[in-house]
């Protein structure tokens, strides 16, 4: 027979069961709205029975006091979000990226139902986010969020202080994803820069030539052309992005508790 649980040991289950809850529902892959509901039950339900044993030992009492465990409970769910939001970044960098390219090709009006964010996206902003989800597999970001959720639990314990200097690992990657979405759409955007002078050139210099009508096949014929050859810097860069949250968040976990 099992003994039954004391009152701190539930309130330290559902912190815990919080924490990675939200985290694996914010994660990409694991938390997409393809995977099914079951499957994701089960998972955030085993990973705290493994988890409990481990991180019960390093919680700090927990009061019985609605206002104060509420609190604790938000403050477990601001963290799981947190972690989650250096990952989609990177994502909302590719989206970014492929957005603009669309809009540049004149392709913006070509949409198509988004899944994971029910609305309609470009098609190449789809394409460019199917990359991100292979390169985000490849790199083993998911195995090494998981990892990091362990390693959360012995930083930064239920219940313990935040310090503010935390915050600035944030507005660091929300930096660094605007720069990493200029990186990715800038061949096809140079390249039509280019494109579109030389047609402003030669409405100028003819203009019984219809430049608008020729601008059109144009841009896309050789924007795609673009985007075919840079796919392995593309690749590259997400690649790069993956690998640099192995540093980002141990960094945030590390300044947020203090140490």
């Amino acid at each position: 027979m099992f003994p039954f649980p004391s009152e701190q040991d539930i309130l330290v289950g559902i912190l815990i069961f919080l924490r990675i809850s939200l985290l694996m529902m914010l994660l990409p892959v694991i938390g997409h709205k393809l995977v099914p509901t079951p499957v994701k039950t089960g998972f955030v339900g085993l990973l705290t029975l493994l988890l409990f044993p481990v991180v019960s030992k390093h919680v700090p009492v927990i009061e019985a006091d609605v206002v104060s465990f509420a609190w604790l409970a938000i403050q477990e769910m601001l963290l799981a979000a947190a972690l989650a939001l250096l990952a989609q970044l990177i994502f909302t960098a590719a989206q970014f990226a492929g957005q603009m390219m669309s809009m540049q090709m004149g392709m913006a009006m070509a949409n198509i139902f988004d899944p994971a964010t029910s609305s309609q996206s470009a098609v190449v902003a789809q394409f460019i986010g199917i990359l991100a989800l292979l390169m985000w597999l490849a790199s083993g970001a998911h195995h090494m969020f998981i990892l990091t959720l362990i390693e959360s639990f012995s930083i930064l314990p239920p219940g313990s202080s935040w310090s503010f200097h935390g915050w600035e690992v944030i507005t660091d990657a929300a930096a660094a994803m605007f720069v990493l979405s200029i990186k990715l759409m800038a061949p096809v955007l140079l390249l039509l820069f280019f494109v579109y002078v030389a047609l402003g050139l030669i409405a100028r210099a003819v203009p019984q030539i219809q430049v608008f009508f020729v601008s059109f096949p144009l841009s896309v014929g050789l924007g795609l052309f673009t985007l075919g050859l840079s796919l392995p810097a593309l690749m590259s860069l997400m690649h790069d992005g993956f690998l640099g949250l192995a540093q980002d968040l141990p960094m945030f976990l590390h300044q947020l508790s203090g140490k």
